[in-house]
């Protein structure tokens, strides 16, 4: 992984308004490292991203807007791993859009380990529930990481019998780790982190904005 200085760089990238991950590659493609591409020219810019993507890269780092996720880091539990990094997931490269940063808390060696999905109903019954908490299980001690989402019902219990067993648990989340959603799974989210892992490709909320999702809450960072 890269030192927060480097990543620094990669993470004010991510948070010029409008610039999606496929433009992002595209800039890295065609300048290298985000620091490069904010030192390229403006005419240079304009040939990958439109006039006022390119206008916002020219304007530099807004250090005001990566104060945050610098701070968020030198928690030991927070990570961030980007396209250039060895410990991202090769896996994920194979696909069509691969998030040029994935924000991490929690055990990231458990990136690199053979894993399985379990996901299903919100609304499971509490049979289901039990039936997936202990198929993870089995799976987790025979050297399987459980993959979930975090959600309610089947996702929850999966995430349980992912961390009882030995192998523990991955949740892949939809919002930024400084929200834990829903809330009812705090409890989950704080025990992801310290035995298992969360992994999110969002950045931090704003501090200006104070965003949340319906039913979300906040996961203590510091």
């Amino acid at each position: 992984m890269q030192a927060p200085q480097e990543l620094e760089y990669w993470v004010a990238l991510s948070l010029i308004p409008g610039l999606g991950g496929e433009k992002y590659r595209s800039l890295l493609q065609t300048f290298g490292l985000p620091e490069q591409v904010f030192a390229a020219g403006l005419s240079s810019l304009k040939q990958v991203v439109s006039d006022s993507i390119a206008q916002e890269i020219r304007l530099g780092i807004d250090h005001a807007k990566t104060a945050a996720t610098l701070a968020w880091l030198e928690n030991p539990q927070n990570h961030i791993v980007t396209l250039a990094d060895a410990e991202y997931p090769r896996a994920l490269l194979e696909i069509p859009d691969p998030p040029p940063l994935l924000y991490l808390k929690g055990r990231i060696e458990l990136l690199g380990k053979p894993g399985i999905a379990i996901v299903g109903s919100r609304n499971a019954t509490p049979q289901g529930e039990k039936n997936a908490e202990a198929f993870a299980q089995t799976l987790s001690d025979g050297g399987l990481t459980v993959v979930s989402g975090m959600a309610l019902g089947i996702d929850t219990a999966a995430h349980k019998g992912g961390l009882s067993g030995t192998a523990s648990s991955i949740a892949v989340v939809g919002t930024g780790l400084d929200i834990v959603y829903p809330a009812r799974n705090r409890s989950l989210a704080h025990r992801l982190a310290d035995e298992g892992l969360i992994v999110s490709e969002f950045s931090l909320a704003p501090p200006q904005s104070g965003a949340t999702s319906p039913g979300a809450t906040g996961l203590s960072v510091v």
